[in-house]
C-alpha cells in the first residue's frame, strides 16, 4: 500500500509532462520532397518528423544558391503551420490539397519594441509544390 500513492504520483507526472503525439495521416502526407517551378524561380522544400517530438522539421533548400533555412513547424489540425520570426521568417501554413503541398505565406509586421502587430491582412502569397520522393 505504500507504492500505490508513489505509484500514482508518478503517473500522473508522466502524463502531464507527455509530449503530444502527431497522427501518422499527418507524417505520411507532410513527410518528404516537395518542389516548385515557375517560368523564373524554382523552390524545393523538405519535411520530416523526428520521433518522440511534436513538431515538423521544415528545411527551405530554395534554389540551393543560398544556405538552407531550417524551421520548426507545429500541427495545427490539418495545417502545418510555422509562427513568424523577426528578421528570420514571415508567417507560414501549409496543408496537403489533392496530394499537393500549397504553401501560404503572410508578411510579418514588427512594432519597434520588438513585438508583431496585429496582422489582420487576409493577403496569403500562396505556392503549390509537387511531390519529389517520400
Amino acid at each position: 500500500m505504500k507504492h500505490l500513492p508513489l505509484s500514482l504520483v508518478f503517473l500522473f507526472t508522466k502524463l502531464c509532462f507527455a509530449q503530444s503525439e502527431i497522427p501518422q495521416n499527418i507524417k505520411t502526407s507532410f513527410t518528404g520532397t516537395w518542389f516548385y517551378e515557375d517560368n523564373f524561380h524554382t523552390n524545393t522544400i523538405i519535411i520530416m518528423f523526428e520521433k518522440g517530438k511534436d513538431y515538423a522539421t521544415f528545411k527551405d533548400i530554395g534554389t540551393g544558391e543560398a544556405p538552407t533555412e531550417t524551421l520548426r513547424a507545429k500541427v495545427k489540425g490539418h495545417l502545418l503551420v510555422v509562427p513568424a520570426q523577426r528578421e528570420k521568417n514571415d508567417e507560414i501554413e501549409m496543408e496537403i490539397v489533392k496530394g499537393k503541398l500549397h504553401l501560404r505565406t503572410r508578411p510579418a509586421i514588427w512594432g519597434r519594441d520588438g513585438t508583431i502587430l496585429n496582422n489582420k491582412s487576409d493577403h496569403w502569397a500562396k505556392r503549390i509544390f509537387k511531390r519529389v520522393k517520400n
